[in-house]
């Protein structure tokens, strides 16, 4: 868990290092312009009016999107008026060319793209997939038929032309949105990898725990967060202090007391998941993160912590003594302030102190 990965990845991601976020979405926001750029000039010569109307419109909207595209906290919102044009492209096709020039096809290509975005509430995705499914059935209950549709060609090659055009466009906007999302985790795996390797070389694990130190802690957390508001998804915050640890040193020595914050430290790392990282944040306080869990999965961890060292037999020579931790968790979000975060973990902490101690506290 908390010790540093050495392991080498058999990929040479270096080359995706120049790629940023922005260049991304300036491709695919000018392949979608190059695309209906060509819808515009083939509706436009076989004069199917209302298609090439919105094309106008379609020409212009990406035009002013790519505009828009430097501004950093619109990228989201780019994505999804984007699809809300392919998903009115597709249907005002099927109004005015019928159901069989492959308009339909947009409509299920359309349908997986909600599950590579970084939406935050783990419903999004599959309502979002509804509407295209959804429309996808008025349509073909409204115009399957061939007679509904308002403009017809007899050349079976133009027919299959269209068809072929529409496919290929579905198709290359979902490998598109597929490729970013890969890129993407990519290059933050890359750069979670190549920083974690710079905090070894800095040499900021704790020596007595073994566990980062409060400098490697600090430096996590901002990966931590980064990819929060990169994936959309929370994190959980845990601190634990040991309860009446000055009596350990008092009553036992100091060397007991050592023993007894490296045998905790033993159990935090061995308990926190593989994606979480665990710090001795100072004295006897230790603090440990998991990306991409909510407050029930820190609760659980904690909880498992918890018993663990309430359950170890601690020894000093021939005598034998207990240790427990009370530790408090809270989650955070990807617009969240990280520092207010563990602020609000270490309320919760000294709330369970004032309630007993030895206890887990997460509201």
């Amino acid at each position: 868990m908390a010790a540093i990965s050495r392991k080498k990845n058999n990929i040479n991601f270096m080359r995706f290092e120049k790629i940023s976020e922005r260049t991304a979405y300036l491709i695919g926001i000018g392949a979608l312009l190059l695309g209906h750029v060509m819808y515009l000039i083939m509706f436009g010569i076989l004069g199917v009016r209302p298609m090439m109307y919105f094309n106008i419109f379609s020409v212009t909207f990406y035009s002013a999107l790519l505009l828009l595209l430097f501004r950093t906290h619109l990228r989201k919102g780019l994505i999804m008026a984007s699809l809300a044009e392919i998903i009115a492209h597709a249907c005002l096709g099927i109004v005015t060319m019928g159901w069989d020039m492959g308009f339909s096809m947009i409509l299920l290509f359309i349908m997986p793209i909600p599950f590579y975005m970084p939406l935050r509430k783990l419903f999004m995705p599959y309502l979002s997939s509804l509407v295209p499914l959804a429309l996808y059935i008025i349509m073909r209950a409204k115009y399957g038929s061939a007679e509904t549709a308002m403009y017809t060609f007899r050349d079976h090659s133009l027919n299959d032309l269209i068809y072929f055009l529409n496919v290929v466009m579905g198709s290359s906007i979902l490998l598109y949105i597929s490729s970013i999302y890969m890129i993407n985790r990519e290059i933050m795996q890359f750069k979670l990898t190549s920083k974690n390797e710079s905090l070894q070389k800095l040499a900021t694990i704790d020596p007595l725990t073994r566990l980062f130190n409060r400098r490697a802690m600090g430096e996590y957390l901002k990966l931590v967060h980064l990819n929060s508001e990169r994936t959309g998804k929370g994190y959980a915050v845990c601190l634990g202090d040991i309860d009446d640890f000055k009596q350990i040193n008092d009553s036992y020595g100091h060397g007991a007391g050592d023993d007894a914050l490296k045998q905790v430290a033993d159990i935090i790392e061995h308990s926190v998941p593989a994606e979480g990282y665990a710090a001795r944040w100072g004295g006897e306080e230790f603090l440990f993160v998991i990306p991409n869990a909510d407050i029930e999965a820190g609760r659980e961890c904690a909880e498992k912590i918890r018993r663990a060292i309430a359950d170890r037999t601690f020894k000093s020579g021939e005598k034998r003594f207990g240790v427990t931790m009370t530790i408090g968790v809270a989650e955070g979000k990807p617009d969240d302030d990280i520092e207010k975060m563990i602020s609000l973990a270490d309320k919760r902490l000294y709330a369970g102190k004032s309630a007993g101690k030895n206890r887990v506290i997460n509201s």
